[in-house]
This record gives structure tokens, sequence and C-alpha cells, in this order.
């Protein structure tokens, strides 16, 4: 799959802060990416970049072949999905629509043809001469879609378009623009602060933190082997116990003396595991060194549906969590008091050496002035959209 986007050492400062430091990233040919982190992580600002909204300091963007750095929106060939929608009010559907096309000085007869075939394709047929306000969210949604797929973009720009969307809405309309982009095949980046979404709807993900890619790999990629502390706890759950790497590669959690199956410098850090990575028994097991092993009793569960979540207490300043089947914790009778054995296996157990204080205090003023900048960029943005 070649590249149809490229970008290269990308830079975006607001005053003396770094919103975009020194990004570059591949994006191929018809593929689905999603720029994934908290408010203020510099994913909204890269949208913008990429569209051609905010002005990089520095670097290159390279679409189709053809350097567009410095080209205005207008010059640039994307389609854009506002999580605001910022439809038309005093538009029709068919109008909202076929708004580009106007621009493209398409004749009257082509764009109501192509406004057809698109309501079509969004599952929303027979409502051209309808008005926003007489649409519900997940509709207006829908046709802001097809607005932006309406002059055939080579690549389709999504802005948080479901976060203001009611849950079931929301899970349903997820696959549908996932179904729609694959049937398309057209290069689509998405922002979203919502791991779930990431991982059920990317081809890769870009999580970004603190104006900085933090990881770029596959849902699988990112859930099994996060590369940072950052990365753990932003996808899915993770235990991240303080740990003493020891000379004699032991390791001291709070504590509690531990076996470290997995090779690292003496340093403290963090050691970290997924709740459902651990096996879990009522009765002591046979010291094994290729694994983490503890001991703890269960203080708290709570059931979640197909899986329970365990809390256990391994000393009285370490507790950690586990997910456990329904029917194991059935078959095993735990519950509240009960002794465990646990044990991770070395495949599972991720160590985060400590970071710089003084980096991580720069960064967290970093963040705070994304988020701002992030945040009253868009706005405006869609404001003069509507």
């Amino acid at each position: 799959m070649t590249s149809y986007l490229k970008i290269e050492q990308l830079h975006k400062r607001f005053g003396s802060f770094t919103a975009l430091n020194n990004i570059s990233l591949d994006v191929k040919d018809g593929e689905f990416i999603c720029f994934l982190g908290p408010s203020g992580c510099g994913k909204t600002t890269l949208l913008r970049a990429i569209a051609g909204l905010e002005m990089q300091e520095e670097g290159s963007i390279v679409q189709g072949g053809q350097d567009v750095s410095a080209l205005p929106p207008q010059q640039r060939d994307f389609g854009i999905v506002f999580q605001s929608y910022a439809l038309f009010p005093n538009l029709s559907v068919a109008d909202n629509i076929a708004y580009g096309l106007v621009n493209q000085k398409i004749n009257r007869q082509q764009r109501d043809q192509r406004v057809k075939e698109l309501l079509e394709q969004v599952d929303l047929p027979g409502i051209q001469e309808k008005f926003p306000g007489q649409l519900s969210g997940g509709q207006q949604q829908r046709v802001a879609l097809a607005r932006a797929l309406a002059t055939e973009p080579g690549l389709l720009l999504l802005d948080e378009p479901l976060s203001a969307l009611d849950a079931r809405v929301r899970l349903h309309l997820r696959q549908e623009i996932r179904d729609l982009q694959q049937k398309l095949g057209i290069t689509t980046i998405m922002v979203t602060h919502d791991q779930d979404e990431a991982l059920t709807m990317a081809d890769r993900i870009v999580v970004m933190d603190h104006g900085c890619i933090a990881q770029v790999g596959t849902p699988k990629e990112i859930y099994d082997r996060p590369a940072t502390s950052f990365v753990a706890r932003f996808i899915g759950s993770m235990n991240l116990i303080a740990a003493q790497v020891m000379e004699d590669g032991g390791v001291m959690l709070g504590s509690v003396e531990a076996n470290l199956p997995i090779a690292a410098q003496p340093s403290t850090g963090l050691l970290g595991f997924r709740p459902e990575a651990a096996e879990v028994s009522c009765c002591a097991t046979v010291v094994d060194q290729s694994k983490l092993q503890m001991q703890g009793e269960v203080r708290h569960l709570s059931f979640m549906g197909a899986y329970v979540r365990v809390g256990v207490a391994i000393s009285d300043e370490l507790e950690i969590e586990l997910d456990l089947s329904v029917s194991e914790m059935d078959q095993k009778q735990i519950t509240t008091g009960t002794s465990v054995w646990i044990n991770v296996a070395a495949e599972a157990l991720h160590y985060y050496p400590d970071q710089d204080p003084d980096q991580a205090e720069a960064e967290s003023r970093v963040a705070a002035a994304v988020e701002a900048s992030a945040q009253n960029g868009m706005a405006q943005v869609a404001a003069e959209a509507s």
C-alpha cells in the first residue's frame, strides 16, 4: 500500500508553548487512521495543520505527491466533518450537501443526482427537502458526512464526529462510517479521545501525548505492547505498580519483594500488566521464576457483565485489579476475603523506568496551553462554517 499523506518534522507553537513537536507520520492510501489522546495532546492541532486551518512553523505536508504545506484550505483536497456538524440551518439538506458542488460550478441536474446518491450511501434517502433543525443528531451527522464526501475528496478528516451523540447512536454510526470508508476506499483521519472508537474503527492508531507521537500501531499492537506508561494508562485498563528493580534482578513492589522475569536495568519505575493477564489460584502455587508471583486478599468485587473486576490487596499500600470470567469466579468460589495466588507470565509484563521529573512538569504546562488554544480554534472554525 503506497503512502498518500506524508508529514515530516512538523512543529507548531502557540507563543512560547510547543503544540506539535517534530511530528512525522506516513498515512497509506485508503487507510483509516485515528489520532487518539486526551484534551490538549495536540491531535486537533495536527488535524488542523493537515487541513491548512493552522499553519506550522516548520516541517512539510505532502498529499498525493503534492506539497501542500503552504496552501490555504480551499486549495487542499479534503472533506471535513466537525464535532458540531456545522450545517447551514437556513439551507435544506440537499443544499447543504451540494454546497461544495455549487462552488465547483456543477450543473443542477448533476448536483441533484449526486445528492441523491450520497443520501442513499449514508442511509437517509428522500430527505432532500428537510432542514437540519428537523433532523436528529445522528441524522445531522450523516448529512455532514455526505457533504464532506460530495466533492469526492482524496482525504476525509473527522474531528470527533461522534462525541455529541448518545451511546446507542454512536455505536451504530461507528460501524456505518467504517463500512462506508472501506466501501469508498477513501483515506481517512479521525480525531478522538475515545479509545473504544479508535480500537474498533482504525487500521492504525496514532497515540499523542503532550504534542508528540507516543506510539503508532495497529489496535492490537498498541493494546498488547504499549510503548509508554501513558499509552498503557490511556488504552484499556492496566495495573501500574511503583517498582524498584534490584541489582540481583528482583523487584520491590512497595514493601513486597518479588522475582522479575523480564530484563531491566536497576532503576525505579512502573511495572504493568493488564487485569485479564493474570492467572489466579486459591491455593499456593509452585515457585516459578519465569512468572511474576504475588499473594493477596480479595477486597472488593465489581460485576461488569461479561466479567468481574476483582480488587486484590497485595499489601496495605498495594492493590491491583484482575478481570475474571463469571464462570471462573463461581468455579473457584472467589468472594471478598478470599486469599488468592497470582501468576503473571513474562510476556504480559511491561516495565517503564521513571521519567525525568523536570520534563514531566514542562510537558504538563504545554498540555494546558495546547488545550486552550485548540478548543478556541476549533470553536471559531465551526462558527465561521455555520
